[in-house]
């Protein structure tokens, strides 16, 4: 057996991330350290961790400074889909859904355990703007840029759509087409793109927000963070929303429209969707999703223009009943009333503005990206989507090592090679080991490292029991975010390595002052560290979704 083949054979450990590697990271990022890098890639988003795991694969010394978590803006707040984009066809956007369509294939290969499958139903009902005949063709035209590779879409008559989704109305249902595109966790497959560039070589410090880029007359560029400094050949802007003249100067002015997305999430025994139903906006271009989730259910998204800071954005009342309203008409039998909503989240998503397109018009802005060069050495990413996210990569990095290779001579950096390197490596899990409900559990989020965290609950038994009740959340899970994810704060863990905020009924509430406990002792912290995390936790989930977590705290 090959040294290679042996290497993919074994299962699996992620890289060490804990308090003591981001200590080390912050020491070494003081001013009198001189830490100095090829790259440096501000955000730990999708596009930002992307970016990072492309360059260290090349050979590049990276760096990643985020100012919030990993994933904290856009990539742990989207629609949780990887799809080519149905509605961008009508825009004559052919380009974007061919190349979404070819990621989000690689992705299903490169990551089969967070990019799954799912047969979409996308029904037609009277009033609607898209009729079956529109939606048929725009089908046909989806599977011909997919190359008609794998099940193309079927037709389904109103019988045959009520018999497959018998959620849906009868009346007024003029029938519906079946078709192809996955799901999956997006803030999991940021942590994970950004962990494998963490085992490639690169370095990465959350809550470091930059205060100053600036170049240098030697070629460098300096990037200053509070307490600390580092020189860098390139800078990597991937800021998401936050992408600006703070960060790009000049050339980041006017860049992004800003579109808002609310989501609703539900138990599943109030509408329990059997697969994801596309529901069409009467008298409008726009679209959303009722989606499974597990136990659960979420129904979104809205698309309205938005400003102000995009970490505040938040689901309002009003916007919960539009939802509502909306996904009523199609599922009329699905219980639907405010009081069943168990949580929300609302994201901000970064679109490239065309020159003479208004601002506020998101709904008709397409997905596609755009790289802007400030000053020299300094680069920003802009636009795109969560599937394309690894094209987006390879385009910005290409001309880094353009850069590199004009301004500093390097003539050592490969090919992108992204394109067929495993985000996880290790052998997938056998049928019969997903047999094990812990393993099945596990893999869903974890992959062949399920197997690992299997080994870890041998030892500590309770560490397999469940954090809620109808989760699949389990205690070994947290102790590997505490040591393996990178995880500073408790809101960290619970909102975006696993997502109790959005599925618990209690908002993770029953949970959070034990794992507070665990990660403040972790990092060597004390009682009244465990207190503010707490009372920091019980904001930021209010922040997002109005809904204040019922905390019980110890006396004393």
């Amino acid at each position: 057996m090959s040294s290679a083949q042996a290497a993919l054979d074994a299962d699996p450990t992620p890289p060490s991330w804990g308090a003591e590697e981001i200590a080390a990271c912050r020491a070494a990022l003081r001013p009198e350290a001189g830490a100095e890098f090829d790259l440096v890639v501000i955000g730990a988003g999708i596009t930002g961790a992307g970016v990072a795991r492309d360059a260290a694969a090349r050979g590049l010394r990276v760096l990643v400074l985020e100012a919030q978590d990993v994933a904290y803006g856009t990539s742990s707040r989207s629609s949780r889909l990887i799809h080519g984009g149905v509605r961008y066809l009508e825009q004559a956007e052919f380009g974007l859904v061919f190349e979404a369509l070819r990621e989000r294939d690689r992705l299903y290969a490169l990551a089969p355990h967070l990019v799954r499958p799912a047969r979409f139903i996308f029904p037609s009902f009277r009033g609607d703007r898209l009729g079956p005949l529109r939606l048929r063709l725009g089908l046909t035209l989806y599977d011909a840029l997919r190359l008609f590779r794998g099940k193309g879409h079927r037709y389904l008559p109103p019988r045959k759509a009520r018999t497959l989704e018998p959620l849906l109305g009868e009346e007024g249902l003029r029938g519906a087409v079946w078709y192809e595109d996955a799901v999956t966790d997006d803030a999991r497959l940021t942590l994970t793109v950004l962990q494998d560039a963490l085992r490639l070589g690169a370095k990465a410090l959350t809550y470091a927000p930059v205060s100053q880029i600036s170049a240098e007359a030697d070629g460098r560029v300096r990037v200053e963070i509070e307490g600390g400094r580092v020189h860098a050949r390139a800078v990597v802007v991937a800021a998401g929303p936050w992408t600006g003249p703070k960060l790009l100067g000049q050339a980041g002015r006017g860049v992004l429209s800003l579109s808002k997305g609310i989501h609703v999430v539900l138990k599943a025994s109030d509408c329990p969707v059997r697969a994801p139903v596309v529901v069409q906006t009467p008298g409008q271009r726009r679209i959303l999703f009722a989606v499974p989730w597990g136990s659960r259910t979420y129904l979104g998204t809205t698309d309205s223009a938005y400003e102000g800071d995009p970490g505040q954005s938040q689901v309002t009342e009003a916007e919960e009943d539009e939802v509502l309203d909306i996904v009523r008409r199609v599922l009329p039998h699905a219980r639907l009333g405010r009081d069943a909503i168990i949580s929300t989240w609302s994201g901000v998503r970064p679109l490239v503005r065309p020159p003479g397109v208004d601002a506020d018009d998101t709904v008709e802005l397409a997905r596609t990206h755009r790289i802007v060069e400030g000053e020299r050495g300094v680069f920003g990413i802009v636009g795109g989507k969560l599937t394309t996210y690894r094209q987006m990569a390879e385009d910005v990095v290409d001309v880094v090592v353009a850069h590199l290779k004009r301004e500093h001579g390097r003539t050592d950096l490969g090919p992108c090679t992204t394109q067929r390197r495993p985000l996880v490596p290790g052998r997938p899990l056998s049928a019969e080991e997903l047999g094990d409900p812990l393993l099945a559990d596990l893999a869903d989020r974890h992959g062949p490292y399920a197997r690992t965290l299997a080994r870890m609950v041998a030892e500590n038994p309770q560490s397999a029991e469940p954090l809620a009740p109808d989760l699949p959340y389990r205690w070994i899970e947290v102790q590997s975010a505490i040591e393996h994810e990178g995880c500073v704060h408790l809101i960290d863990i619970l909102r975006r390595r696993l997502p109790l905020v959005l599925t618990d009924v209690a908002l993770g509430a029953h949970v959070a002052p034990q794992i507070a406990q665990r990660l403040v002792a972790a990092r060597g912290g004390s009682a009244s560290e465990v207190a503010h995390e707490l009372d920091q936790y019980a904001e930021a989930v209010y922040g997002e979704t109005r809904r204040r977590p019922p905390l019980q705290r110890q006396a004393g």
